[in-house]
This record gives structure tokens, sequence and C-alpha cells, in this order.
């Protein structure tokens, strides 16, 4: 993941875009878990009525309350990428 999407995810617009995202999930699983070529087996039904629905509801539960966190900036002159850069607080 890029620096600018972290940061972009980790504002109050991509806070909020996590959440509608999350949002259509959780509501879309269920049906997606209707579709005929899921339910057309025995083994298929089992799995989407026990896990299916559960992991992708608890994955979007989890892409609503992450808090990305920003990278420190590193200082140093441009172009340097050795290893004793130091951190900039």
């Amino acid at each position: 993941m890029t620096a600018a999407s972290r940061a972009y995810l980790a504002s109050e617009r991509g806070r909020r875009l996590r959440r509608s995202v999350a949002a259509a999930v959780i509501v879309g699983a269920p049906l997606a878990s209707e579709l005929p070529f899921i339910r057309k087996t025995f083994v298929a039904r089992v799995l989407r009525r026990a896990a299916l629905a559960t992991l992708v509801v608890k994955g979007a539960e989890w892409l609503r309350d992450w808090e990305p966190a920003l990278e420190p900036r590193m200082a140093g002159p441009a172009g340097s990428a050795g290893p004793h850069r130091e951190r900039m607080e």
C-alpha cells in the first residue's frame, strides 16, 4: 500500500469510504450467497451457510474498524537511501 493511499484511508473521507464499503459488503453478503452458481451443490450450500457470510461480514467489520497508521517521515538528504537515516518526530 502506498503512503498516499494509507494517508487517504486514515483521513475522514477515507474513514467514511471504509464505512460505506463495509456496510455494502455486510448487506450484500447474504444476497450474494443466494446466487444460483453458489447454491447448486450440497457442499456449497453448507459452506455458504457456515462460512461465506461470516467471513465476509467479519472482513467488512475489520475494514470498517481499521485505523491505518501513517508511516513516520524520514529525514535525510535527497536521494540517500542508507540504513542510517534519522526519523523526524
